[in-house]
């Protein structure tokens, strides 16, 4: 058998003592995996300060040369290494290449290699510094040949993107590779779909990797940059996107046309974040563990700021790309997989998610000082026009259309409404006369009027 290259772990503690089992459906680890392992503790021994444990897994089902587990560890100076059993008996233990969260006991480690295994039974060993048992979160064995062409010379040749006007939504401010110092693609990056025809945005989660301030985004961005090149074989870090907990958003994988901002629309690149379902798919990662059951370490809430920025560049980018917001184009990782991510926590947010940025679509994203009346649009109109106003505050809102004489023509709008935020209200009336009329928007609270404005629109017909 020919040497194996290099296994890649994640592991991280859950508190004192050892756990016997992996989780079976995982997290980070699944994005790279082509079969999930569930692997059994077999020996957890402290000598002196040194903690040493190992896992047996059973054979995946499937031909394989490559492992990924993922987990977290409180232990200093963690080691790891592999081995498999072959007909002949177990194979030399193999070092995995290890890669650390930078702020939490989150890690990644893997091996892969140029020779295959079929029903090969798989052991791992980790050991380090300290007195409490790593936890070991996903694992599971991938095989490189059915890895996607990243550096096809047809690909590379070929336009990514069709450029779509922007409209409302205005994109966060992007933290390029160059600012948080990425590596250099490892080939050249094929289109994310022939002809430009972006499909889905995908939701995940990073299972640990924490960051909040933009300085421990740029370290953990290039962490997982590591592993996915160094550890999994990849051409680059798998997603599109990174959204640390402070909202700041990371460019992933490189643009294809030299942008640097996202308001110029950039070619996006194909990512690997989404097994058999990358084509067209904008894969978005947020830095954290949000899935409880999976204990201590996974009890991150999503933040407001982080909140804020997954729902405007979902906005952003069904607008700029041309993919309409629905339950089928806006999905969580786990609907594409057997996978935990991007965690109960996220997940139960994407109906909410998926309403607040077509809401974003629909009102735009710049947000007045106070109450605002915009002028209608159309104006001149046929047949109807849109008319959008923003509360500053809740209260009972009345909307109608007058004539110069102050005779109603139409009430739109008799209702509580909450604020601050957009609405947007539709008058019909393709019966009026033409002519010249003006529609009043007035707000009640408990004390009585607290806004009244008016614009005027035109009836042509």
């Amino acid at each position: 058998m020919k040497r194996l290259r290099r296994f890649i772990a994640a592991v991280s503690v859950f508190g004192a003592g050892s756990l016997a089992a992996a989780s079976a459906d995982g997290q980070i680890a699944l994005d790279m995996v082509h079969e999930s392992v569930a692997v059994t503790m077999i020996d957890d021994v402290q000598a002196g300060k040194q903690r040493v444990v190992e896992w047996h897994a059973a054979a995946p089902t499937r031909d394989y040369n490559g492992v990924v587990v993922q987990g977290f560890s409180a232990l200093d100076d963690l080691t790891g290494s592999v081995r498999f059993r072959e007909a002949e008996g177990w194979t030399p233990w193999y070092a995995l290449y290890i890669v650390r969260s930078a702020t939490d006991e989150a890690f990644l480690a893997g091996y892969f290699g140029d020779s295959y295994h079929s029903g090969a039974d798989i052991e791992l060993h980790f050991e380090g510094s300290g007195n409490e048992s790593p936890y070991i979160l996903a694992s599971g064995v991938f095989d490189t040949r059915l890895d996607p062409d990243s550096d096809s010379a047809e690909g590379a040749a070929e336009d990514a993107h069709k450029n779509y006007a922007v409209a409302d939504v205005v994109p966060p401010k992007l933290v390029t590779r160059a600012e948080w110092d990425a590596a250099p693609f490892i080939g050249t990056p094929d289109p994310l779909a022939p002809g430009g025809n972006y499909t889905h945005m995908t939701f995940h989660h990073a299972a640990g990797f924490r960051a909040t301030t933009l300085e421990e985004g740029k370290l953990q961005v290039k962490a997982i940059q590591d592993f996915h090149q160094n550890g999994r074989g990849w051409s680059d870090i798998g997603y599109q996107f990174v959204v640390d907990r402070g909202g700041n958003v990371y460019q992933g994988r490189p643009f294809r046309d030299g942008s640097t901002t996202l308001e110029e629309i950039p070619a996006l690149a194909l990512g690997a974040h989404a097994g058999g379902a990358n084509t067209g798919n904008i894969g978005i990662c947020l830095l954290g563990c949000y899935h409880p059951p999976e204990g201590s370490n996974c009890q991150d809430q999503i933040t407001s700021e982080s909140l804020d920025a997954y729902v405007t560049m979902f906005a952003f980018l069904g607008e700029a790309y041309d993919i309409p917001i629905s339950a089928e184009t806006l999905k969580g990782h786990r609907d594409f997989g057997s996978t935990a991510c991007p965690g109960d926590s996220n997940y139960a947010l994407l109906p909410s998610i998926r309403t607040q940025s077509l809401e974003l679509q629909q009102f735009g994203s710049e947000t007045p000082d106070g109450f605002f009346i915009e002028q209608n649009a159309p104006n001149p109109f046929s047949d109807r026009t849109d008319i959008r106003y923003y509360l500053q505050q809740d209260g009972m809102v009345h909307v109608a259309v007058y004539n110069l004489a102050g005779q109603t023509i139409a009430e739109l709008v008799s209702e509580f409404q909450e604020g601050p935020r957009w609405y947007r209200t539709t008058f019909e009336a393709s019966n009026l006369a033409s002519g010249l009329y003006f529609y009043q928007v007035r707000v009640d609270g408990f004390a009585g009027e607290i806004f009244k404005g008016s614009q005027t629109l035109v009836h042509v017909k």
